[in-house]
């Protein structure tokens, strides 16, 4: 069993999530990859050809995090590959994602695109994005936050793939792809193409006057938009930065981008 997640935080709580004694999910660490290359964002133009193009990309978004690019850029190789050896091992593929969120839904259609011809058993258990637990309404955006004691219980929400169904999945992506808009979302259950531009009401209506950090602009609208993420917000806010809207007022602290301390730029409306 090959387990492909799209994030490390996930791959890391599933892998957990593996190793304990009384879990309800057999199997060991290893089987889980983590396939982080954010398709929900960006130029995926050239993604048919390999997914080297997302290396610049998280080059840009972690320029100031030593390593953090290279790290990730390792682990989506060593899933790439061991997805390539499947094809001739037959290895048994399941993909977890949220039912909303579209850096997960772009991954699923990704990862049916590659194997799209294989004869591989192929499922996907997906997260709803609302359930009732101990008389409380839970919603959960990403896979990220699923407590790796818990993981287990959504087996029940695994479903096969069929080939038809994986078919069409890869159609999906491939539009996507010819379409090659700067930012996917989810508008009533179907991922679309939107301008670069399409979130950044958000920014400015939670920008408070004077001062603020980063991690409370960004905090405050991944609580009020489902599925945003908060690496496009952070593109978004240099992208403002460098058109002269808002200024720098402190840069970030050692490796916590989210540190830097901003403001508007009061000549700009």
């Amino acid at each position: 069993m090959i387990e492909i997640v799209f994030d490390l935080s996930t791959a890391g709580s599933l892998k957990f999530a593996k190793t304990r004694e009384q879990g309800e999910l057999p199997g060991s660490a290893d089987e889980v990859e983590s396939l982080t290359l954010a398709l929900h964002i960006g130029d995926i133009s050239c993604m048919n050809e390999g997914i080297n193009s997302r290396k610049e990309l998280f080059d840009n978004i972690f320029e100031n995090i030593p390593d953090m690019s290279d790290t990730i850029w390792k682990t989506n190789q060593k899933a790439m590959a061991r997805l390539k050896d499947a094809e001739k091992t037959l290895e048994a593929v399941r993909v977890w994602i949220c039912e909303n969120n579209p850096l997960e839904l772009c991954g699923l259609y990704f990862v049916c695109h590659l194997m799209v011809n294989y004869q591989n058993q192929l499922s996907v258990v997906c997260v709803p994005k609302e359930m009732e637990k101990d008389n409380c309404i839970i919603n959960y955006s990403n896979t990220g936050e699923i407590a790796p004691d818990i993981f287990g219980t959504f087996i029940r929400y695994e479903e096969t793939v069929s080939v038809l169904r994986r078919k069409v999945y890869s159609d999906i992506w491939s539009s996507l792809v010819r379409e090659n808009a700067p930012l996917r979302v989810l508008i009533n259950g179907n991922l679309i193409g939107v301008p670069e531009n399409f979130y950044d009401f958000a920014l400015r209506a939670n920008m408070p006057d004077g001062e603020f950090r980063l991690a409370e602009l960004i905090g405050k609208i991944l609580i009020q938009i489902s599925g945003i993420g908060d690496y496009w917000l952070l593109l978004r806010v240099k992208s403002m930065l460098q058109s002269g809207e808002l200024i720098m007022v402190s840069d970030a602290a050692g490796n916590y981008p989210y540190s830097a301390v901003v403001k508007r730029n009061k000549y700009i409306l």
